[in-house]
């Protein structure tokens, strides 16, 4: 997307509001991933003996895990924070959250601190778009594709926008965060959005905590199976994006 210069004379108000608000949002989005790999540096410089031994332990999964318990509640407070940054801060992956938390808090303890990052990070999103405008999808997303992507007549009913968010959520491979930034455009409200947004999130969530936990212990064989069947899932879900791009294309001929 072309970037104008906000102080150009002639462009009106609005756009430099904007402009401002997606440049500020993309600052503290670096920031964000930023501070979050300094800590994980940090961290596993100062405790490097202790997790080179974990790793090389028979019983690491165990080991590990007890370690991260030493640190109470400032764990899991810390893994939630990482989660909802992942979410608000578009570009930064999620899978390696997902696996590192199976292998510290095992496969249902870390699904459920993922999810409730997830949470966290939803309503970060909705009220920054809600209260900022369209400068924080910009800073991220690709505006002309999520004007198109809204003009489709399934996003204006919010019944039919609520089965299709949990569909979208639900197959592993689409573009989560994508949909999560234009939730706010449709007529689903904030809270029902992330319900079932979340809920949605929940299997792949689960499978990818597990398989964390298989990869720690040594158990690749189970790895790969969980991993080919969000492989699989993957597969079905770019098909059903692709088909949803080409009436996004349509409904872009259209206008």
């Amino acid at each position: 997307m072309k970037v104008h210069n906000p102080n150009r004379k002639g462009l009106p108000m609005e756009e430099k509001n904007k402009l401002a608000v997606r440049r500020a949002i993309t600052v503290c989005a670096w920031s964000a991933a930023a501070l979050m790999a300094l800590f994980l540096c940090g961290f596993i410089w100062y405790h490097w003996d202790a997790l080179w031994g974990i790793l090389r332990s028979e019983n690491a999964a165990e080991e590990l895990q007890s370690f991260i318990a030493g640190f109470g509640i400032w764990g899991a407070a810390i893994l939630i924070l990482f989660q909802a940054c992942q979410i608000a801060v578009a570009f930064l992956p999620g899978e390696p959250i997902e696996l590192a938390s199976g292998m510290m808090y095992g496969g249902i303890g870390g699904a459920l601190l993922c999810l409730a990052g997830v949470l966290l990070g939803t309503y970060l999103v909705f009220f920054a778009v809600q209260k900022l405008g369209s400068g924080v999808i910009a800073a991220f997303h690709d505006e002309k594709k999520v004007k198109n992507l809204n003009r489709l007549e399934v996003f204006r009913n919010a019944k039919n926008a609520e089965l299709l968010t949990f569909v979208l959520f639900l197959i592993p491979g689409l573009p989560k965060d994508f949909f999560t930034f234009i939730a706010p455009l449709t007529p689903i409200s904030i809270h029902r959005f992330v319900l079932i947004s979340t809920l949605g999130r929940a299997p792949g969530m689960l499978i990818t905590t597990y398989a964390g936990v298989s990869i720690l212990e040594g158990n690749f064989m189970l790895a790969a199976v969980l991993y080919g069947i969000l492989g699989l899932c993957a597969l079905v879900g770019l098909l059903v994006y692709r088909r949803m791009t080409r009436q996004e294309k349509a409904a872009e001929g259209k206008n």
